[in-house]
């Protein structure tokens, strides 16, 4: 093999993906649940009216589709489909004259909001996360990266019960010097807003600005604002055509990029790697070829991989994004409930 003139790296860096097994730990339903708790959810509220125009959509993108029987579908298949719907919804492809364009851009609003709303519900009670503040104190360490594909604020919750609360930043630098850990969210955050929004329904809330475009605005402090609740969230569904309406979300996705190249270490929890988010599989899979090369190269130390997951399907996906002359992943068939009794014993 050639040997490469670059200097070797020498700085450990470690990764954290996480996926929504982790937010199941904290009482979040996960994908193939979330859908049918929110809309149930809704349709039992004083909204009754707009649960029903889902069961409406739902029952013409799958005929099958009972409301008594509850079998809704996989979020993530929902609003693949919907997306679909609205980029081929006209003249030229396959327009529908019942669903247009606006009614199905409403009926996605609706959906969206009704997943906040049920996640907030969710996160009231602060117990139901012990395990996920177990799992990072144990875990983690100033300096590390986190990235989250939850839009739930279950990680920055545990960030800050973290001994002597270090700070959180919601971006990545290779050549940060401070101990903070950084937070990437790909899919965006509940208590992420339009600056715009919030600033024309309060215009004394009291915001942190992550670019001059969006803000975090938390739950708990809109409550005193009525208006406030009803602001949509800045997140993006994890569906296979993203199209990216803010600098920062394309900020974002770059860091974990960057991130996962660079890391020696990194540690895959509760995350499958869906099919449906076909941009995030492209991503992780050529940030995780760069970093094989760069190690091929000499310019930084071989990757270490753990992968934690119940489905041991998990692992055959994640030992196909390996050469196979590199290591396997380390897999760990295990919910994060047990993950982090064996981290507790191992301690």
């Amino acid at each position: 093999m050639k040997q490469s003139n670059h200097k070797k790296e020498t700085r450990q860096r470690r990764v954290f993906i996480l996926g929504a097994g982790v937010s199941a730990s904290a009482g979040i339903a996960v994908a193939r649940d979330i859908l049918r708790t929110s809309i149930v959810q809704l349709a039992e509220s004083s909204d009754s009216e707009k649960a029903d125009r889902v069961h409406k959509l739902l029952t013409y993108l799958y005929p099958g589709f009972e409301e008594e029987l509850r079998n809704y579908p996989n979020i993530e298949d929902f609003l693949n489909l919907l997306e679909m719907a609205q980029k081929f919804n006209t003249e030229e492809f396959i327009e529908s004259k019942v669903w247009s364009e606006k009614r199905l851009d409403e009926v996605k609003l609706i959906t969206v909001k009704a997943v906040t709303e049920y996640i907030w519900e969710r996160m009231r009670d602060k117990d139901r996360q012990r395990n996920v503040d177990e799992f990072v104190r144990l875990a983690m360490k100033p300096c590390d990266t986190i990235i989250t594909f939850n839009w739930d604020l279950i990680i920055e919750r545990s960030l800050e019960n973290y001994p002597k609360n270090p700070a959180f930043e919601y971006t990545y630098s290779r050549k940060r010097k401070s101990k903070a850990f950084s937070l990437l969210k790909p899919h965006g955050s509940i208590d992420w807003f339009k600056k715009s929004v919030v600033k024309n329904l309060d215009p004394s809330a009291d915001t942190l600005h992550l670019d001059k475009e969006l803000c975090v605005f938390p739950y708990f402090s809109r409550a005193p604002s009525p208006k406030l609740l009803d602001a949509v969230p800045v997140i993006v569904p994890p569906v296979a055509a993203k199209e990216f309406e803010f600098a920062f979300l394309k900020k974002t996705w770059r860091g974990v990029y960057r991130a996962v190249s660079d890391a020696t270490e990194l540690y895959i929890i509760g995350y499958s790697l869906p099919k449906e988010d076909q941009f995030a599989r492209l991503v992780l899979r050529r940030a995780l070829r760069y970093n094989i090369i760069k190690s091929e190269r000499g310019t930084k130390e071989p990757l270490r991989l753990t992968v934690v997951n119940p489905d041991d399907a998990v692992s055959v996906t994640f030992s196909r994004l390996v050469p196979k002359d590199n290591p396997s992943p380390a897999f760990y068939q295990a919910t994060l409930e047990d993950y982090v009794n064996w981290l507790r014993e191992s301690a």
